[in-house]
């Protein structure tokens, strides 16, 4: 009897002090994202990708210890696409949405002014939104669809937090969101006879952020 009141006792001060390692925010920022290059061996080249658009995200996480935390966090990008190439550019509306995981380094979550850096991974969804059209300039290089593709996603960065009370911080960061480039959204065009069109693969996507965190 007595070892099982003991292990309720632990059981209990273990959830006392699971319940104060817990954290939850909002942040926002702008996103700058990358191009890839296009090129074809009749019609030249270009640059496909996304147009420089806001971010909106939340997260949730669990403080381990002193120095490291970890994260699930989503946003929301409103990021066009986008076709630039012989002097001209078409572009197509459309968003994107990122969930992921990161593990956080902090030099010390106790001290009023920390430094952290960051690293994770998950899955991006780019979507086409716009109207889709028969004719589009720049169609040698690529379509644009009203479709929507999942990629894997890698999350690296760092950042700034300033403690504003007991419980509450003020976070500023830049990520880095790297992927596979959508080329179901922004899609090649059907080869003719003799041409080849070739697309980069890796799309990067640099945001810095403000966002507020509360601890409790």
């Amino acid at each position: 009897m007595k070892t099982i009141a003991n292990l309720f006792l632990l059981l209990a001060f273990g959830c006392c002090a699971f319940a104060q390692q817990w954290e939850v925010g909002g942040i926002g920022g702008v996103g700058f994202l990358d191009t890839v290059h296009v090129s074809t061996t009749t019609a030249g080249s270009a640059t496909a990708g996304f147009a420089t658009g806001a971010v909106a995200g939340a997260f949730f996480g669990q403080n381990l210890n002193a120095h490291w935390s970890g994260e699930i966090r989503y946003e929301f990008f409103a990021s066009g696409l986008k076709l630039s190439g012989d002097g001209t550019s078409a572009s197509f509306s459309g968003v994107d949405h990122a969930i992921h995981y990161d593990l956080i380094y902090h030099t010390n979550r106790k001290a009023p002014v920390q430094f952290f850096v960051a690293v994770g991974g998950g899955m991006k969804v780019f979507v086409g939104t716009g109207a889709q059209e028969a004719y589009q300039p720049l169609q040698q290089f690529g379509y644009f669809t009203q479709t929507h593709q999942l990629k894997p996603m890698l999350s690296v960065g760092g950042g700034i937090s300033y403690k504003l009370s007991d419980r509450l911080y003020l976070r500023t960061e830049i990520r880095d969101f790297i992927s596979p480039f959508p080329t179901n959204v922004i899609t090649p065009p059907v080869e003719p006879p003799g041409q080849q069109v070739t697309y980069g693969k890796v799309l990067q996507n640099l945001v810095p952020m403000v966002g507020i965190d509360y601890i409790f």
